[in-house]
């Protein structure tokens, strides 16, 4: 295959790359990091810990972007206007290029990275929040929510406040980045929902 024939493959199955990539983070970061530097350790887990989050939204059970559609946005399409280059772009972009690489940059300074955890809390509150909206008990991405994002993500935060790293759990600029890049989604959500509505009229 060619380049761009790679590029395509990857377009449609980097979900389960990513789950692929997570194990081997997984590994890598027990075996090399963890005994190292836990701190460290920690802001670098969040990026295959989220990666299992995307297994859920777009593998099992997937559907997140036809959730999004018929149940947020209230659409009978299910693969518009949240299609599969948003999602695709999005997801890459921020779980797999920008997590890590503030990750790694905490090996410089851990100010880098202090709001992975506060990002991955928020990103889990966010599953909670769509199942409200849409009044039902599911969403792909929920169970990984309760169960992973959230309480990993609160004991990561907790972990560096006892670490005199964050002195303040609310008063922080870590909880503002945090807060802000999941408040920016919906946002480009909303602005992909009415650029639809604007070409379907």
């Amino acid at each position: 295959m060619v380049l761009f024939e790679y590029f395509l493959w990857l377009k449609k199955e980097w979900a389960k790359v990513g789950l692929i990539l997570s194990i081997y983070l997984f590994v890598m970061l027990f075996v090399f990091v963890r005994k190292y530097d836990f701190v460290l350790f920690i802001l670098l887990l969040q990026t295959p810990l989220y990666m299992l989050h995307q297994t859920e939204e777009y593998i099992f059970p997937g559907g997140f972007g036809k959730f999004f559609n018929t149940k947020i946005f209230n659409l009978a399409t299910e693969d518009k206007p949240l299609d599969e280059n948003f999602i695709f772009y999005v997801n890459v972009i921020l779980i797999w290029i920008a997590l890590p690489v503030f990750g790694l940059l905490s090996t410089l300074n851990y100010s880098f990275g202090l709001w992975l955890p506060y990002f991955s809390l928020f990103a889990g509150v966010a599953h909670i929040a769509l199942a409200l909206k849409a009044r039902k008990l599911y969403n792909p991405g929920l169970l990984m929510s309760l169960f992973i994002n959230i309480p990993v993500g609160l004991w990561s935060i907790l972990y560096i406040m006892g670490q005199g790293l964050i002195v303040n759990f609310f008063l922080n600029v870590y909880f503002v980045i945090g807060l802000a890049i999941n408040l920016v989604l919906p946002i480009m959500g909303t602005i992909l929902f009415r650029k639809y509505q604007k070409n379907a009229s």
